[in-house]
């Protein structure tokens, strides 16, 4: 027994009790679940009416015995039942099932969720196909991918050391994509963790990969995040819009994933922290935004009305994408360290493919954060659509919001309880100053989310007494409106002048523009066949220019502070990390 700061670990064996009462509970919740989502109204009786709700009990039972299970490093099987046990990434993986259950509802989704959590604790990997590809094929649904997706679970059936593994796990990863980018609503996390479990425990089985293997896994991985992203930035409807966010979301995990357990870099560990860190926060998040797109799209586009729930909405995006701290910056950040230690173990031809891997996962990152732009535009209610709705209920917002904003702020937990989600050393036991930080093993690095969210704020404030002190508005817009022809041109007084003032500015735009678009200037400019259309063009490009040019430059005098204060922080910063 280990007491560090309040957090106590027991070890246990494979037949302590607490294993048993774990493993049985998460049997018989499953068998529950199973149970409420198919019966018939008719056998319910008077239970049916509450079937939802029970439901969301059991599903909130799973998570938590996961959690419990996860926290107390419950491993082994049951020794009357030899079928089904626990083990490292088996009990975090329940727990993120757990949530996606919860919001999926009833019927073949739920049945399809049941399945994928029995497949997670199977023992064997035929058992694990089995379930899996059944609750893919319950997804899928009839046609070619109702053909096909089965086929993502093929790697399980075949020795890891085999020719033909490295090959089919980059099928399964491209077919995983496609269901990922298919699905409606929170389902569309379901084959990601079923992805991301199956090639997690097969890379961790293999080791390290020879190059052109790796190469084949980081392609895979690198097109089904661009397919992804490029469908959320196509897309018009909101349900297509957020499934193709999931499919780059998991795109860029199978990427960070291969780099932490088959790559031979230096610093290859600590793309484990990245992973991990990816599951969490993001994961829990972007589970609120698929529910939300769900339900935007059943109400026929009626959108949020309500303050608390474009609140809510703006929480959940926020903890998706890359803006400090939120949890979509965590992952960028840990794969930047990580990045920083591998680049410093490595050869110079490595260390610059290393940096160019890590461009390419930052700038997904940054597509993917364009992408919910886009997906809170399509939320917003249109103008005038908000007259007389009734407020629904948003309680899966909240949770999805309060969860992801735990993850994030106090990752230290999600990483204690994660731990051996991805496959390696243990952490550390875990003191109260780790709660706060993310942290790699044997590295310096650390980042408290909480200081960063602190500084964010005093910086908001500090504005906001600017403004309120000077009297001044950062981007106001000129209340004054002028013509369209005169937009950009400099200010002519006409009935301060035709009173005797003395003008500052002269006339000269009236001459330029009577001069040059005379009858006689314009024919001669012109020239022969399509000489006109290009001129027209031009002086159209021209006029452009000239009015950006005069609104760029008034905007520069009239944020002189701002651009002063922008410009002291960027100096700090560059002082910061190149000073010695």
């Amino acid at each position: 027994m280990v007491l560090s700061a309040g957090f106590m670990f027991i070890g246990l064996g494979p037949g302590s009790i607490l294993l048993s009462s774990v493993l049985c509970g998460l049997l018989l919740a499953l068998v529950a679940l199973g149970f409420f989502a198919v019966a018939p109204d008719r056998l319910l009786r008077g239970v049916a009416v509450w079937r939802a709700e029970i439901l969301a009990g059991l599903w909130g039972l799973l998570g938590v015995l996961a959690l419990l299970g996860a926290s107390f490093r419950v491993e082994g099987e049951l020794g009357w039942f030899p079928v089904f046990g626990a083990d490292g990434p088996s009990l975090p993986m329940l727990a993120i099932l757990a949530c996606v259950g919860a919001l999926a509802g009833r019927g073949r989704a739920c049945v399809a969720c049941v399945l994928a959590c029995m497949g997670v604790l199977a023992l064997s990997p035929l058992v694990f196909g089995l379930f899996t590809g059944t609750a893919l094929v319950l997804l899928a649904g009839r046609g070619k991918r109702g053909l096909c997706l089965p086929f993502a679970v093929l790697p399980a059936c075949i020795p890891a050391d085999s020719i033909l593994s490295v090959p089919l796990l980059g099928v399964m990863v491209v077919l995983v994509g496609w269901a990922v980018s298919v699905q409606r609503g929170p389902l569309a996390v379901l084959p990601a963790c079923i992805g991301l479990f199956l090639l997690g425990r097969l890379l961790a089985e293999v080791g390290e990969l020879p190059l052109l293997p790796q190469v084949v896994l980081l392609l895979c991985g690198g097109a089904v995040a661009c397919a992804g992203l490029a469908q959320a930035m196509r897309q018009q409807q909101a349900l297509s819009l957020v499934a193709g966010l999931a499919a780059g979301w998991y795109g860029m995990l199978v990427f960070a994933l291969v780099l932490a357990l088959s790559s031979p870099l230096g610093g290859a560990d600590t793309f484990r922290t990245t992973v991990t860190l990816g599951m969490g926060a993001p994961v829990v998040a972007l589970l609120g935004v698929l529910w939300l797109a769900r339900r935007w799209e059943l109400e026929s586009g009626a959108g949020l009305h309500t303050p608390l729930a474009r609140c809510l909405m703006g929480v959940v995006l926020a903890q998706c994408s890359v803006l400090p701290p939120c949890g979509g910056f965590l992952v960028l950040w840990s794969a930047l360290a990580g990045a920083g230690y591998s680049v410093e173990a490595s050869q110079p031809a490595m260390a610059l493919l290393v940096v160019g891997l890590v461009v390419f996962f930052v700038a997904l990152g940054v597509v993917f954060s364009a992408g919910l732009l886009r997906a809170a535009l399509v939320f917003l209610p249109h103008r005038g659509g908000g007259a007389g709705q009734v407020r629904a209920m948003v309680l899966p917002l909240w949770l999805c919001a309060v969860l992801g904003s735990i993850m994030a702020f106090f990752p230290g937990l999600w990483l204690f309880v994660a731990d051996h989600l991805v496959v390696g050393p243990p952490l550390p036991p875990v003191t109260w100053q780790d709660v706060t930080t993310v942290h790699f093993i044997g590295h310096s690095a650390r980042l408290t989310p909480v200081l960063v969210l602190l500084g964010v704020a005093l910086v908001v404030l500090a504005v906001g007494l600017l403004v309120r002190l000077l009297g001044f508005m950062p981007f106001d817009r000129s209340a004054r409106q002028v013509e369209a022809w005169r937009q950009g041109a400099p200010v002519c007084d006409v009935a301060a002048a035709e009173g005797g003032a003395e003008e500052d500015v002269l006339p000269l735009w009236s001459a330029w523009h009577g001069f040059f678009f005379a009858p006689a200037v314009v024919t001669a400019l012109r020239g022969p066949g399509t000489g006109g259309a290009l001129f027209r063009r031009a002086v159209f490009f021209w006029r452009y220019a000239r009015r950006s040019l005069f609104v760029a430059v008034g905007w520069c005098e009239a944020q002189g502070m701002v651009l002063i204060l922008l410009l002291m922080g960027v100096g700090l910063l560059a002082g910061l990390f190149v000073g010695k």
